[in-house]
């Protein structure tokens, strides 16, 4: 069987009511890796909360830099648990994740789940050492409720140092 049409056979099998049927086509994804995330980053957007969670967990574990713009828009989806493995997986792609993190924090500074998401991401990059001192300034914004506006502002700071 072609990539494609197993990729494809393990969406469908992504669909099914069965828990362990969708692990078992999630860790297949997984193992695929890259071929897979065009894929998932799509189901990103599905109306179905269950896809876009496993396609959330497959794009953390598979941890493709080309997944981090999409996982940053997942961090506004309604769904808690889709958000929260959306921030993990940026936070397993390190360094990659922050300057997508930034822009959308330069854009949607207002929006309360874009800022949850950023502040853990952030939080925690800061104890992997792995911000430097205009990443850290975002954060510190973040953390004594700045007015958001100063989210925004300090996120594009950060961003023109790093281009």
């Amino acid at each position: 069987m072609k990539a494609n049409n197993k990729i494809e056979s393990l969406i469908l099998e992504l669909r099914s009511k069965d828990a362990v049927q969708r692990t078992r086509a999630r860790n297949a994804l997984v193992k695929i890796g890259k071929p897979a995330v065009p894929v998932l980053i799509e189901l990103l957007s599905d109306p179905k909360e269950h896809l876009r969670w496993e396609a959330a967990k497959a794009l953390g574990r598979i941890n493709d830099e080309a997944s981090c713009p999409a996982l940053v828009r997942a961090l506004r989806d309604d769904s808690m648990e889709v958000r929260w493995l959306a921030a993990e997986a940026l936070i397993s792609l390190e360094e990659k994740a922050i300057a997508p993190l930034l822009e959308i924090l330069e854009e949607e500074f207002d929006s309360p789940f874009i800022l949850d998401g950023a502040h853990h991401i952030l939080h925690v990059m800061e104890r992997q050492k792995l911000l430097n001192e205009d990443t850290l300034a975002v954060l510190e914004k973040m953390r004594f409720l700045k007015p958001k506006t100063s989210v925004a502002i300090a996120a594009r700071k950060a961003l023109r140092r790093r281009q």
